[in-house]
């Protein structure tokens, strides 16, 4: 029984205890709620403190226990937080305390840092389950401290009003590493760094840059690259900043170089200020030619351009006992090798003083040398006449009469020829004569075989039994090199002599052979292939150009005249031979394309050494260019400087470079060809037949527009840059063509022979006009030209001509103005021939107007006595007939004038008043399609008009009462009067 009473008391007492713990629980679990630790930097015990005021009263236990630190025994707390940044630390283990008592005893309400200096605070996060944190109280900066070492202690609630002091836990200790931020940049331990280096060397350490980072971490403290910012340039530079030349240096490509070279530290950070780094090149000396242009600029047709006006050469100190220097001119890729004239072949020949009768094989294209004209042409050089041959089905057949079936004994052929290498196929021909059909003869022959140059000669008849020489063979390099060359062969039978280049050629092997057989066969020449008269066909196609191909019957030219055909106009050219010293050597190749020159100098003498060589380097200084063609290709020509040293001493002696430059032959002011004169004529049939002078006014005049110089610019008075400047040139041709052409057997153009003879001048015909060939002055070929004669046998049948003139010069490069001549035929009247009264009167018509419309302008105006004295001229014998036809024609025109003037008077007068009388609407004159055709050359009119005034007004009356009856509707909206034009009637 009473172990029952116990145990029920005991279960009372529990019950009623239990019973406070939750009230007191859920007080403060209301209070926690209102307030959490987090709402204030305040310190979150001392605020639970205060709010769990009100149930202090019924906590009947004590504070038995210390907090303690849940952390192992030896082990501390480690933190990490980043620079500049006063979130909280991030601590491992996290920060938590525990208390085993209960109430407020059992719980932590503060977290104390023992040391005093130390820039971290410790809050409490929730007092009932012990947890806490430390945060920053300021800003940290890695690069100041990097780790914070502190210990730390938690503290329970207690209950200060009851004398239960609050217990603190032992100490744990704290370490907080300041985790770096890359805030910090690399920086260079100068503010520029300078080197001096060699030209001509590698180096692999220049100089070496430097960078520091004030970042704490190593990551960010360490310098990890260094870069070159300025682009192309020869340096490179390393991890650790080491820079070196990628390549020799050079003190002409720069003197110094200034390079931007930055840092990266490991976190890829830039620097914030880049540094400078200046590299100085050190000159060296270098042995070889000093202070000249490559650039040498060329003005058309100004003489001579020295080359190295102001050249010197360098030998470093050196002994030097001889020098020899070589100009070489490249013009190859000009022209046919050169700048040349580009006139037709037998144009230059008469410049060069040779005989007349040349002919020329491959002319320009154009009237009376149709047979060029379906050749590929070479458009590319500047007016050269340069034809193509395909090797394959490219050749032409020269027309008969155009070269003598006989050359006789003496000739001379010459051609410029481009070849190039070719072995094992067949002939290829540039020139053939062979029999037309049956058989394959061949008369002569000049092809290429296999490189070899040959020379094909049979002779017709003759002594049949005898062998004669027949083939001539050269093997030359020249053939074969795809450069432009000038080939002529003269014979003097059996002598026969090859020129190339203007240099003589024997051939190694001559061939004989028998004479042909006399044939009565026909022959055949062709150009760029052989005809093979048995098989019908052209065969042994040439393969290459051809320009200018020649041939002079009965005549071998003179060497000084095959030189000057391949001469170049332009050149170098030295004439201080008396300037150079002793020993010295000048010497020029044959085209004056290269030159040498040779120095000899003494042992060293230091006032004699810079003589000597001063000397030299002033001839060379006269080394010039030109270029003699008034009209040159302009471009580029290569100039080559190869210098050849010995010295006293050869172990030290000097090495001289080339030195490459180039010549630019500028653009010449191209001239303007104008052919001005008389563009209208009149002329009777009667003279035509006789013949006519259409160019007798003919003028020519060339000029250039070129650049005024600022000074000159302000002495004009009227704008503009440029002037107009006459010069003075040749012309190599001049073509007259007949619109419609001429008609065979009535029209014919001719120039005096002897004209053509004195100027040595060629004339070409064809239906459609005339050509006039051959270079020579303007004023010569304005003299010929003012007399070519038109003449035209049946004149009547015509009744105008248009003769047009174009010349040229260099070939066709330039061309002048198409001048144009407009005939007027002037017919006769045939009293027996009904249809030329017919024709006079449209005659009549055309002549007045053509005076009207061309007065005042020289041989165009037909004067007022001639027109009468050519209608009434009659071919009929009876001259009293003529002339009454004359007065009765004029008669006529008179009279339809004076009624014309007549009406118009009378009009004025009476017509208004009349119509209004009879109430009728106005009537009016359509004149738009009224002609009147008038003799204009009729002087007579005023007598008789003062005579016939009278008769005037009876006229006037008539016409106008003849007009009502008019069955035409009177127009409507115009109230003038008929006005009648006389502004072109002569009285």
């Amino acid at each position: 029984m009473i172990i029952r009473w116990s145990v029920l008391l005991l279960a009372l007492l529990c019950g009623v205890l239990a019973e406070d713990v939750r009230t007191w629980e859920d007080d403060v679990e209301k209070v926690w709620t209102k307030d959490q630790i987090s709402s204030s930097e305040e310190d979150d015990s001392d605020k639970f403190w205060k709010e769990t005021k009100s149930s202090e009263e019924d906590d009947k236990d004590g504070n038995k226990h210390k907090p303690w630190l849940e952390i192992e025994d030896g082990q501390i707390f480690h933190g990490l937080i980043n620079e500049n940044d006063m979130s909280m630390v991030e601590l491992h283990p996290k920060l938590k305390a525990s208390d085993k008592d209960s109430g407020d005893a059992g719980k932590i309400c503060q977290f104390r840092i023992t040391q005093q200096d130390v820039p971290f605070d410790a809050y409490v996060l929730n007092p009932n389950t012990g947890e806490g944190y430390i945060r920053a109280r300021k800003e940290l900066n890695c690069e100041d401290k990097k780790e914070y070492t502190f210990t730390i202690q938690a503290y329970d609630c207690g209950i200060p009003e009851k004398g239960i002091q609050q217990k603190k836990s032992h100490k744990a200790t704290v370490r907080i590493q300041v985790n770096d931020v890359n805030e910090h940049g690399p920086e260079f331990t100068a503010s520029g760094y300078e080197a001096t280096v060699m030209e001509g060397k590698n180096y692999d350490n220049i100089l070496k840059v430097e960078a520091e980072d004030r970042d704490c971490s190593p990551g960010f403290s360490q310098i990890c690259s260094y870069e070159i910012v300025t682009p192309n340039v020869p340096f490179q530079i390393s991890e650790d900043g080491i820079i070196s030349n990628t390549e020799p240096l050079q003190y002409v490509d720069g003197h110094n170089y200034i390079l931007t070279v930055t840092a990266y530290d490991c976190g890829q950070r830039r620097a914030d200020l880049d540094v400078l780094v200046t590299i100085t090149v050190k000159e060296q000396c270098h042995p070889g030619w000093k202070d000249f242009q490559k650039r040498i600029e060329y003005e058309p047709f100004s003489g001579t351009k020295a080359l190295l006006p102001k050249v010197y050469l360098e030998t470093c100190g050196e002994e030097v006992s001889d020098i020899t220097t070589t100009f070489t001119l490249e013009t190859s890729h000009i022209g046919k090798g050169c700048d040349r004239d580009t006139y037709s072949s037998s144009s230059l020949l008469k410049l060069c003083g040779a005989s007349q009768g040349s002919i020329d094989l491959l002319p320009a294209p154009g009237l009376g040398s149709e047979w060029t004209q379906n050749l590929p042409t070479d458009e590319g050089h500047e007016g050269d006449q340069v034809f193509s041959f395909d090797g394959r089905q490219t050749g032409v057949e020269i027309p008969e009469g155009v070269v003598p079936k006989n050359l006789t004994n003496q000739f001379t052929i010459a051609t410029w020829m481009k070849h190039r290498e070719t072995f094992g196929g067949d002939k290829e021909t540039i020139l053939c004569k062979s029999d037309k059909k049956e058989l394959n003869r061949h008369h002569y022959s000049l092809y290429v075989h296999n490189c070899k140059l040959m020379f094909l000669l049979r002779h017709d008849g003759g002594d049949l039994e005898t062998f004669r020489p027949a083939e001539f063979h050269w093997k030359i390099p020249q053939v074969c090199d795809k450069e432009w060359h000038h080939y002529a062969i003269t014979v003097d039978f059996p002598e026969v002599n090859l020129y190339v280049d203007g240099i003589p050629y024997s051939p190694f092997l001559v061939t004989d052979d028998w004479p042909l057989h006399p044939s009565k066969f026909d022959t055949r020449l062709t150009l760029g292939a052989c005809w093979q008269g048995g098989d019908q066909e052209l065969s042994q196609y040439f393969r290459g150009e051809l320009a200018g191909l020649l041939i002079h019957p009965g005549k071998t030219e003179t060497r000084r005249v095959i030189s000057c055909l391949h001469n170049c106009n332009e050149s170098l050219e030295f004439h201080s031979f008396d300037e150079t010293g002793p020993g010295s050597e000048v010497h020029f190749n044959p085209d004056q394309t290269q030159l040498f020159l040779r120095g000899e100098f003494t042992p060293k003498n230091p006032d004699n050494e810079a003589y000597t060589l001063d000397k030299y380097t002033k001839v060379l200084q006269k080394v010039a260019y030109q270029n003699g063609r008034q009209f040159p290709t302009p471009g580029m020509r290569a100039l080559k400087i190869h210098t050849e040293v010995n010295c006293f001493d050869d172990e030290t002696c000097i090495e001289v470079p080339d030195v490459d430059a180039y010549v630019m032959v500028l653009h010449p002011e191209e001239p303007t060809i104008n052919l001005s004169g008389t563009d209208h004529l009149a002329r009777r049939v009667t003279e035509l037949d006789q013949g006519v002078t259409p160019f007798r006014d003919l003028r020519i005049v060339s000029t250039i527009v070129r650049d005024v110089e600022e000074e000159e610019e302000e002495e004009l008075q009227e704008g503009g840059a440029t002037e107009v400047t006459p010069i003075s040139h040749n012309l190599d041709a001049c073509q007259i063509t007949v619109d419609p052409p001429l008609e065979s057997g009535k029209e014919e153009l001719t120039v005096p022979k002897e004209d053509l003879a004195r100027l040595r001048l060629e004339k070409s015909t064809a239906t459609n006009g005339l050509v006039i060939k051959g270079v020579d002055t303007i004023a010569n070929y304005e003299d010929i030209l003012r007399k070519v004669i038109y003449r035209n046998s049946k004149a009547g049948d015509y009744f105008d001509r248009v003769l047009k003139l174009k010349c040229s010069e260099m070939n066709g490069r330039y061309e002048s103005n198409e001048y144009a001549v407009e005939l007027k035929v002037l017919h006769t009247l045939n009293v027996a021939n009904p249809e030329s009264h017919v024709k006079v009167a449209a005659v009549a018509q055309n002549v007045a107007q053509f005076v009207h419309a061309k007065h005042g302008v020289g041989e165009s105006v037909v004067q007022p006595h001639q027109v009468p004295q050519v209608v009434a001229s009659s071919q009929s014998a009876n001259v009293v007939t003529s002339l009454v036809i004359v007065i009765c024609v004029g008669f006529l025109i008179f009279m339809i004038v004076l009624g014309v003037y007549r009406i118009r008077a009378a009009n004025r007068r009476n017509m208004d008043s009349e119509w209004d009388q009879a109430g009728e609407p106005r009537m009016e004159w359509d004149s738009s399609d009224l002609t009147i055709t008038v003799n204009p050359m009729d002087v007579e009119y005023e007598g008789a008009e003062s005579d016939s005034s009278d008769d005037d007004d009876d006229s006037a009356h008539d016409d106008s009462d003849s007009s009502d009856d008019d069955d035409e509707p009177p127009r409507e909206g115009r109230d003038s009067q008929l006005e009648w034009d006389n502004s072109t009637l002569s009285f």
